[in-house]
């Protein structure tokens, strides 16, 4: 075997770092897409990576920003899309014609601690079965953000949701340890580019939200791996990419992208079930914060109104699969 593949599987083997990519998507991320590039700046020459912006129609001139403070280093370089294309379809292009064995996939809403990159790219040359490894996410305040999930299967999400299982799930296990993991938290995401083609790259279906979970989900299928790397941390603005799509309530989108995930996965009384447990959770969230004013006021997601909203999503959904 020659070729990407058999140079990933060589370097696995002998434990070294392959040529490495750092690719960012940005979509007016003025507010943090400098600070991103600062933060793996210093690590890109120790791990013989570079950095490769691709702007996806951004509208601020956060592209601008970045290329008039960086434009003159060797190692940075951009390219840019008139649209915004999505992440999936925007990622896509922005790996293609790559000649890096390795691609760290990393939102502009990340900040790499130091050290972060050498240690992820470490730990996915350990697993030679590994198409994907992803770091430990950490809050601004440096508290930790789950990193690991399991597939959305409605089992799943009942022991995720339930207070009294919840333990059990993936989010909310032990991130101490390296371990394999169903999917990660598509923040950064080390990949090894030849099993990214080999799987066909990110289905652009997913326009954003889950189109990680699709993808290390044809990982599984083809006998792939997945690695959680802890002693890799990375800073994630949660929300930050997504707020400049979307705006407020961003996470509405993610009722339509896992039952997308689920009509392609799953079967029909997997959407099914879906859309009724997601039914009860926010009819009992909203009664709560009718009953408690206060937790509404912390907690958009329990308010009356964010939750009309995902339950109109839910039947707005329903009907268009219909």
């Amino acid at each position: 075997m020659t070729g990407p593949q058999a140079s990933a599987d060589r370097y696995s083997r002998s434990g070294s770092i392959p040529p490495c990519a750092v690719v960012t998507l940005n979509f007016n991320g003025a507010a943090f897409l400098a600070d991103m590039v600062e933060s793996v700046a210093p690590q890109l020459a120790s791990t013989g990576s570079r950095l490769a912006v691709f702007d996806n129609g951004s509208t601020d001139g956060s592209d601008r920003l970045v290329e008039e403070r960086f434009g003159g280093e060797e190692w940075f370089s951009i390219r840019r899309s008139p649209v915004n294309l999505g992440f999936a379809a925007g990622a896509n292009e922005a790996l293609s014609g790559l000649r890096e064995e390795v691609v760290v996939l990393a939102n502009s809403d990340t900040v790499f601690l130091p050290g972060s990159l050498d240690a992820l790219l470490q730990g996915l040359a350990r697993h030679p079965r590994a198409a994907l490894a992803g770091p430990k996410l950490l809050w601004p305040d440096g508290s930790l953000q789950p990193s690991m999930r399991d597939f959305p299967f409605p089992c799943a999400l009942i022991r995720e949701h339930m207070p009294f299982r919840g333990r059990l799930s993936a989010k909310y296990s032990n991130h101490a340890s390296e371990r394999r993991a169903d999917w990660l938290v598509g923040a950064v995401m080390a990949i090894r580019t030849g099993k990214f083609r080999e799987t066909g790259g990110f289905d652009t279906d997913y326009f954003f939200y889950h189109e990680e979970t699709d993808l290390q989900y044809r990982f599984r299928e083809k006998g792939m791996e997945v690695w959680f790397i802890p002693s890799s941390c990375v800073v994630h603005i949660e929300g930050g990419s997504a707020q400049a799509v979307y705006g407020r309530d961003t996470t509405l989108r993610y009722i339509s992208a896992k039952l997308r995930f689920l009509r392609k996965h799953g079967s029909p009384l997997d959407a099914a079930c879906f859309r009724l447990l997601m039914s009860a959770m926010h009819l009992g969230r909203a009664a709560v914060g009718i009953v408690r004013p206060g937790k509404a006021l912390r907690d958009v997601r329990f308010s009356r109104s964010y939750c009309s909203e995902a339950l109109k999503e839910l039947r707005d959904v329903s009907s268009r699969s219909g």
